[in-house]
């Protein structure tokens, strides 16, 4: 009975408005924390990328990190320079080959990269304090599948 009350009118609603209207409220939730920093999703996912990379001792080169993220070359590279510009990474190019371009954060943006994730990470856990996270990740996963098979 009470499972009644709870999922009724769900038959109404539309799936593909309700992602949207998530991401929507997502994304701006995300723009607002990453404006403290100064940050655009796009600078976060880069100082992420690097963080992650740099952390295994990896040689991070420009080419390897536009990969990492899925964001295409010249993006990477506008979204480097502008990082480069707030001292928050360090771009060198590469001695034995003059097109290589090799990244690495500063002590700056290593500080600026962790409070930012820790913002991001309170903010996540008050959203999904009352959702159930395995289960919301178990149909995410599906969904990624069926999108993945659907674009290929």
């Amino acid at each position: 009975m009470e499972k009644n009350r709870a999922t009724s009118g769900m038959e109404n609603i539309n799936i593909d408005t309700l992602i949207s209207h998530v991401l929507k409220l997502w994304s701006r939730s995300k723009k607002q924390i990453l404006d403290e920093f100064g940050l655009t999703g796009s600078q976060f996912e880069i100082l992420e990328s690097l963080y992650d990379m740099s952390a295994s001792g990896r040689d991070i080169i420009q080419v390897n990190l536009s990969e990492e993220t899925g964001i295409d070359p010249m993006t990477t590279s506008t979204i480097l320079r502008n990082l480069e510009k707030g001292c928050v990474i360090t771009r060198v190019r590469g001695r034995i080959d003059n097109r290589v371009i090799y990244i690495g954060l500063t002590d700056n943006g290593k500080n600026l990269y962790k409070t930012a994730f820790v913002k991001m990470a309170n903010c996540c856990d008050n959203l999904y304090r009352n959702i159930d996270k395995e289960n919301l990740t178990i149909q995410l996963l599906s969904l990624s599948r069926e999108l993945n098979n659907f674009n290929n």
